[in-house]
């Protein structure tokens, strides 16, 4: 799907395709290195082009989860999933997000498309609950959450440890759809 951004170009949020294997690991690393808001420390994403191949065609036949990417002047800048968060009935009603956007191209509203679409997804899949992990510092991506009707259901403390021995809590956030 084709969106017009906040700085009048296009952005198209897409599936990802198997060649964008290697444009995707680059992303991930570079966008690794660039914020502690992510999961990993720079360096701790190490897979392969074939293995990043494979998850690409195993998550596009799954009908549980999916993933999208952000083609923005042909360039992938970010990505963002969506999938259940447990296969037993009793838990089929929620889902988990995550997003990933270069920091280059954060605040042109790329995030916000990309939430419309798992959004969408999580609808046309009978989801009711949509959950997220954000650092409670991450301000820029709080916002956006908000502004989509999520709300803080819970504070996970020191829920990240970093390199320099530092944490960082997090915020477990839901959404009712």
């Amino acid at each position: 799907m084709e969106y017009l951004l906040k700085n009048g170009k296009s952005v198209t949020i897409r599936a990802p395709r198997v060649e964008d294997a290697e444009a995707i690991i680059e992303l991930v690393k570079k966008a690794d290195s660039e914020t502690r808001f992510l999961a990993r420390e720079a360096g701790e994403f190490k897979l392969t082009l074939k293995e990043e191949r494979s998850i690409i065609i195993s998550t596009l036949a799954s009908l549980d989860r999916t993933w999208f990417v952000a083609e923005y002047e042909g360039k992938i800048v970010g990505q963002c999933s969506v999938g259940l968060i447990r296969q037993y009935y009793r838990y089929r009603h929620r889902a988990g997000v995550a997003f990933l956007i270069a920091e280059e191209y954060c605040n042109l509203g790329i995030g916000g498309k990309m939430m419309e679409e798992c959004l969408s997804w999580c609808r046309s899949h009978s989801i009711e609950q949509v959950e997220l992990d954000v650092v409670t510092t991450n301000s820029r991506a709080l916002n956006m959450y908000r502004g989509f009707g999520f709300e803080v259901a819970g504070t996970i403390p020191k829920a990240l440890h970093y390199k320099d021995g530092t944490y960082a809590d997090e915020y477990f956030m839901i959404k009712r759809i």
